[in-house]
């Protein structure tokens, strides 16, 4: 089939509007829909991906995130995302294996630092954990998830100065 680059353009604009706006599932649709226009696209792979996982279907943004590693797109937000599909999914030595790439390819990559962060929480190496998540708060100083989960990290490790810190921070932000 031909490349309609355009017309992907357009569904993808539209894609775009609807997947910031939390029409995830909408979103989805209207990138697979401009796949089928350029089929060798790895950016409208990733888009849907993306809306698959934010709408809630892990298993099936597993697959897109790989049809766009195989179309060429090898980036950290790639690794950090289907990292996190499959920790949704509870395969969580893929998960590893994916953020790990992530980090190998952008080192101060503050998603990744924090998804990492939970899978370590999530096995109970809280002091990993606790690391993660300072290393994201430091990249996104404003980033009241990662604050949050440095504050539970901390209360788990009986660190109850700086869960207390974060704590502050977190009324910070939220105010």
């Amino acid at each position: 089939m031909p490349k309609d680059t355009g017309r992907a353009q357009a569904l993808a604009d539209r894609g775009l509007d609807l997947l910031l706006s939390g029409e995830h599932k909408a979103a989805a649709t209207l990138f697979a829909e401009a796949r089928t226009c350029d089929p060798q696209s790895p950016e409208l792979a990733f888009n849907q991906a993306l809306a698959l996982l934010r709408s809630a279907n892990p298993a099936a943004a597993i697959r897109i995130f790989t049809e766009a590693e195989v179309l060429g797109d090898h980036s950290a937000d790639l690794y950090c995302n289907r990292g996190l599909a499959r920790l949704d999914s509870g395969l969580v030595a893929q998960a590893e294996q994916d953020f790990t790439q992530a980090l190998a390819l952008q080192a101060n990559h503050p998603e990744t630092l924090n998804n990492f962060g939970v899978l370590r929480f999530q096995q109970e190496r809280y002091a990993e954990a606790a690391d993660l998540f300072r290393h994201a708060t430091q990249i996104r100083p404003d980033w009241y998830d990662a604050w949050y989960n440095l504050r539970d990290c901390c209360l788990e490790l009986g660190l109850s100065a700086e869960a207390t810190a974060a704590e502050r921070t977190l009324s910070s932000l939220s105010g």
